[in-house]
């Protein structure tokens, strides 16, 4: 019987996904500025026989925010590494809610057919990220933006009118017939003549329609109007990793919503995002990862969580073993959200909590990845610094293969988007100690199937 095959993304963020990880002697930070460092990105991911890289762009101007300092262009940026690569896709981030569909339609169609069919589409709608850092809507005065419930009738027209567009000229449209001086053939062009509440666009696109019969749209988000929208529209969805457990009832949800919607639920990828820490050895990896969480100053450790378990620690040492002090059992809902100082943790509308069954994030999260021994400055430093939704995996590629495995296998998802905490390094190990392995699983690919990401991605 032929194997279920993973599906694999990776990330490509100027300096990496981890808040803290830049301070590494051994990180490089020039990708804020130098393309190279994000090139080196596409082709290690192609080297892997990844599917794409995801091309994460932001329009806020947030100067204070290391990690949006620079956000590369997301169209610019694929074009240049498209130029440069010959499998690997290129999922590119559009704001709809300050984007217009007529030129993104231009940009996908134009980047597909330059890159052979190997562009996919990434719809966020958030109109003001962080208002006390100059949100995106600082930049847009005057600019027709849609509040909190418009932007989502504004998001599903964006995409019809897009869809539209895209294949708004036939396939067969060159007649070349230079002897009767026709050069495209009569009635293969077809204006939408779209008339919605925020958009009205007659069309045609003035860009030949895409290589691909479909462009692939990955979405995220985990709001209920979110989680509809990629019902009808999305072929992947970036779903928060937040335990084994619960990953698997997340997946079933998400396929029955496919289901009911009357689409194929096998072509739609469920795709956790994923910050990883990989070594030779396990041990080596976890002294990478703690070198990193001590970044984050532990020293109120004991008493912020002896406060929110109710227990007395303030003569407890911050590397006291958490299980020594702590009992599991007495973890619950919020209980580990009530460890972060004030101000800290704040959620976008719709991300999930740690976990709704704290107990089991502690337990598949945390534990999974640093083990029993686990420390209070461990986990104070690991809730502290999660990214609501962004999973980790700490480990050698064994741990690693074993959990793309298991959750392949039992159902928890399709495949992992990897985000690289710091470059360059990790990317290059997550290819060549995981994907050897899982290829040796079968569950990996050892070559691209076909010539486009649809194909690649098995949605076509």
């Amino acid at each position: 019987m032929t194997k279920k095959q993973l599906r694999l993304g990776l990330a490509a963020y100027g300096t990496g996904w981890d808040n803290e990880a830049w301070r590494l002697p051994e990180s490089v930070d020039v990708g804020l500025s130098d393309p190279s460092v994000i090139l080196d990105i596409a082709r290690i991911a192609e080297r892997g026989k990844f599917d794409y890289i995801f091309a994460g762009s932001a329009i806020a101007s947030e100067p204070n925010r290391w990690g949006r300092i620079y956000r590369w262009d997301s169209a610019v940026f694929g074009g240049y590494a498209a130029a440069q690569t010959k499998n690997v896709g290129f999922l590119l981030t559009y704001n709809t809610s300050f984007e217009h569909p007529y030129f993104v339609a231009r940009q996908l169609a134009t980047l597909d057919n330059f890159s052979g069919g190997r562009v996919a589409f990434n719809a966020v709608t958030g109109i003001d990220r962080a208002a006390d850092t100059g949100g995106p809507t600082a930049n847009f005065e005057n600019w027709p933006l849609p509040d909190d419930d418009s932007k989502y009738t504004r998001v599903v027209e964006f995409t019809e009118v897009l869809n539209q567009l895209l294949y708004s000229w036939d396939a067969d449209y060159l007649l070349d017939d230079k002897a009767g001086g026709q050069l495209v053939r009569p009635g293969s062009y077809h204006p939408i003549d779209y008339r919605g509440e925020h958009f009205v666009v007659q069309g045609p696109l003035n860009v030949a329609r895409p290589i691909q019969n479909t462009i692939p749209n990955v979405h995220v988000g985990t709001s209920e109007r979110s989680v509809s929208y990629g019902a009808e529209f999305a072929h992947a969805r970036f779903a928060p990793y937040l335990g084994h457990d619960r990953a698997r009832q997340e997946y079933k949800d998400h396929k029955a919503r496919i289901a009911a919607s009357g689409r194929d639920p096998e072509k739609f990828k469920i795709l956790p995002g994923i910050t990883f820490y990989i070594g030779g050895t396990a041990r080596e990896a976890r002294e990478k990862f703690r070198q990193v969480q001590a970044f984050t100053q532990a020293v109120d450790a004991p008493a912020r969580i002896g406060a929110a378990f109710g227990v007395d620690l303030s003569e407890v040492k911050p590397t006291e073993k958490f299980f020594n002090v702590i009992d599991i059992e007495k973890v619950g809902f919020d209980t580990l959200k009530a460890i972060l100082p004030e101000g800290a943790g704040r959620r976008r509308e719709g991300t999930p909590r740690p976990g709704d069954d704290d107990r089991q994030w502690l337990q598949d999260v945390v534990v999974g990845n640093l083990g029993e021994d686990v420390t209070l400055e461990d986990v104070y430093q690991f809730v502290v610094r999660h990214r609501s939704g962004q999973g980790k995996l700490v480990g050698d590629a064994k741990h690693f293969a074993d959990f793309l495995e298991q959750g392949l296998e039992e159902e928890a998802f399709d495949g992992v988007q990897f985000f690289p905490p710091y470059h360059r390094g990790p990317a290059d190990l997550l290819v060549d100690l995981v994907v050897p392995e899982l290829q040796r699983r079968g569950i990996f690919r050892k070559e691209y199937e076909g010539s486009t990401l649809e194909q690649n991605l098995g949605i076509a």
